[in-house]
């Protein structure tokens, strides 16, 4: 998508993150699960993890990582950032309603 000030859908987002993943293979193990998306003016954040943590419970499948996924809601572009710190960002961000 191209900045044109038109605002991704979450479908187009989730998108954005798949053909991010497939280029950048994400540090886990187990099967990518994405448990929900929260949105700001300007980012969507999708939470992933291993669906044997997320859905099954199983600890040993937790993510050890320090890092969040952006992707800005005008150019569908995924940055990596430091989970600790954008802590006041996240904070600040809302659930994205029936994203799950």
């Amino acid at each position: 998508m191209s900045d044109t000030g038109a605002v991704l859908t979450i479908d187009e987002a989730r998108a954005a993150f798949d053909g991010y993943v497939r280029e950048h293979p994400l540090p886990m193990r187990g099967t990518l699960h994405l448990d929900g998306w929260y949105e700001d003016d300007d980012d969507y954040l999708p939470v992933w993890g291993a669906r044997e943590f997320y859905v099954d419970g199983d600890p040993t499948y937790g993510r050890m990582d320090n890092f969040v996924l952006f992707i800005d809601k005008r150019s569908g572009t995924v940055r990596e950032e430091r989970q600790l710190e954008s802590l006041r960002k996240i904070h600040d961000m809302t659930p994205v309603t029936g994203a799950g």
